[in-house]
């Protein structure tokens, strides 16, 4: 695979982990749950260290490393921040908005793993690629956890 080819892919998952990183710093101030402030905190952390190791990686190709996130990204944050302005933004809506956010990042990571990369930047986004997937599956639980906690305290009150 061309060099070029190469850092088109690099700067998707880029800027992907930049929409990630966002999505998720929101989350984690929007948040009243403890264990999801957390949990966010952390996803964030994940996807800024993935933005960060990819862009070395452009760097070593000769490439320019994407900056920033995308503005479909931007504009789907501006219209989510408009609709909380006018509706409540409680834990179970963040956590279903995050879940759908590191599906997303985790397909596009299982994307770029189906191109013929290199193998010491092979090594890196499936690195990448693994922790995605550890942060989906913890953000699946904690969504899982409040759906059922939710459900309870319904019964609770009939």
């Amino acid at each position: 695979m061309k060099d070029d080819k190469i850092i088109a892919a690099l700067n998707e998952l880029i800027e992907t982990s930049k929409d990630g990183e966002k999505e998720l710093t929101r989350a984690a101030e929007d948040a009243r749950e403890p264990d999801l402030v957390r949990a966010f905190s952390d996803a964030e952390e994940a996807n800024r260290t993935a933005s960060a190791e990819l862009q070395d990686q452009v760097r070593l190709l000769g490439g320019t490393a994407e900056q920033d996130g995308s503005l479909k990204a931007a504009a789907r944050r501006s219209w989510t921040s408009v609709k909380a302005m006018v509706s409540s933004r409680d834990d179970s809506a963040i956590m279903e908005e995050c879940e759908r956010c590191q599906s997303h990042i985790r397909g596009r990571y299982a994307d770029a793993l189906e191109l013929d990369l290199p193998e010491p930047i092979r090594s890196v986004v499936e690195r990448r690629h693994q922790a995605i997937v550890e942060t989906h599956y913890r953000l699946l639980d904690l969504r899982n956890r409040f759906r059922d906690s939710s459900a309870r305290a319904l019964r609770a009150n009939d």
